[in-house]
């Protein structure tokens, strides 16, 4: 690669958009476990499908494409994008991903802005900049992370949903095995006798050949976790995914003393420095950072080096477009201490539909794109009809 720099011309931004009241013939038809799939829902509920993407272009004509997180508004992270990241970038080389990054940070770090969803615009801005180096190379991004470990990701399938019904429960279950998944993810968190119910139905249907992960989204304190924790054991599951409060760490550190299950945090933290602060606790078994919020691969792999000297797995986040999945694969690859992979499988055109080229699923496992940078051909026409505002 030259050592010479690679300016930073213009950044764009796309909000995208996919609501579920077109996916039914009518709104009425969308069913109340798509609308709130987790009890952190009941307050705000899903509506759609979000991202904003994010296009750097160099001054050579190289463009690098990324993705903020998108929930609960899109439009969000593009306005800081466009308004407070992209003046702080132009004539900057694109080449250098970490000085690009730590500058970025160290801008709203005197106004405590560096979380939320300035660090999911920095996620996106990030994971361009990588697709813009490795086009630029001509090499995918996992070889220029040192990978790879892997080129195909083990993976599950999430969510088995709220639903009312622990046979609705089950069915979803079956048809995740039906499509080739060795493991699924159930949401609980609605109390001790309504968990067991959904988790017994679904351990049923599937067999005992299947593993079972949870995802409380935060619905408990510790004694009910507690209490809930027993039927995970009772079940032979023990990925106990976000049991409490993300910050409630010396709760977290309890609760895996009481239970010997495997504490899972991590979608909602941005940073290294809180990984810092769970690593001490003794808080958690596995990290679950998404590429799209947590700064992006750069802060990924940091993330991820810290995690290993604790003994401690990563196992990436997967809500999002075909862009951070295609990211995510990239991080996967070249991680060594990768536990697993969450494919979100509940409705999602901006997955599905904007990529010409989407990775391939076969046998519980995904494959790693190995075309330059992230490896996607983006399909222009689907992302136009998705696009609710451009910056």
């Amino acid at each position: 690669m030259s050592s010479t720099p690679l300016r930073i011309a213009k950044i764009e931004a796309v909000a995208l958009s996919a609501c579920f009241d077109d996916l039914y013939d009518s709104p009425d038809d969308v069913p109340d476990w798509l609308r709130y799939p987790a009890s952190s829902h009941l307050v705000l509920p899903r509506r759609g499908q979000y991202a904003t993407l994010v296009k750097v272009h160099a001054e050579d004509g190289t463009v690098g494409i990324g993705e903020c997180y998108g929930l609960p508004s899109p439009q969000v992270t593009a306005t800081v994008v466009a308004s407070v990241l992209e003046p702080l970038l132009v004539g900057e080389d694109a080449l250098a991903t970490t000085a690009v990054w730590e500058r970025l940070y160290q801008g709203q770090a005197a106004g405590g802005h560096n979380r939320g969803f300035y660090l999911e615009a920095m996620a996106g801005i990030d994971l361009a900049l990588w697709d813009l180096r490795g086009k630029h190379a001509g090499v995918p991004v996992h070889r220029l992370l040192g990978g790879p470990v892997r080129d195909r990701v083990d993976c599950y399938a999430s969510p088995v949903a709220l639903h009312a019904d622990p046979d609705a429960s089950a069915r979803q279950a079956l048809g995740y095995v039906a499509e080739g998944f060795n493991a699924l993810k159930v949401k609980i968190g609605r109390g001790e006798r309504v968990d067991r119910a959904h988790l017994s139905a679904v351990r049923a249907a599937v067999g005992d050949d299947i593993e079972i992960l949870t995802d409380v989204n935060c619905a408990y304190d510790l004694d009910e976790a507690t209490r809930v924790g027993a039927v995970l054991a009772d079940l032979g599951i023990s990925w106990f995914e976000e049991p409490l409060q993300v910050d409630d760490l010396a709760n977290l550190a309890e609760l895996r003393r009481r239970t010997g299950l495997t504490v899972v945090n991590g979608e909602t933290h941005f940073t290294r420095f809180d990984l810092r602060d769970s690593l001490l606790h003794g808080a958690i078994d596995v990290f679950m950072p998404n590429v799209a919020r947590s700064g992006g691969i750069t802060e990924a792999t940091r993330l991820a080096a810290l995690a290993s000297a604790f003994h401690v797995d990563i196992a990436p986040h997967g809500v999002g477009s075909g862009i951070s999945l295609c990211a995510a694969l990239h991080l996967c690859a070249a991680t060594p201490n990768l536990r697993t992979y969450e494919y979100n499988r509940l409705p999602n055109p901006i997955r599905e539909r904007i990529l010409r080229n989407p990775p391939e699923f076969r046998a519980g496992a995904l494959t790693v794109p190995q075309g330059p940078g992230l490896g996607f051909v983006l399909d222009e026409d689907a992302v136009d009809r998705y696009t609710v505002a451009v910056f």
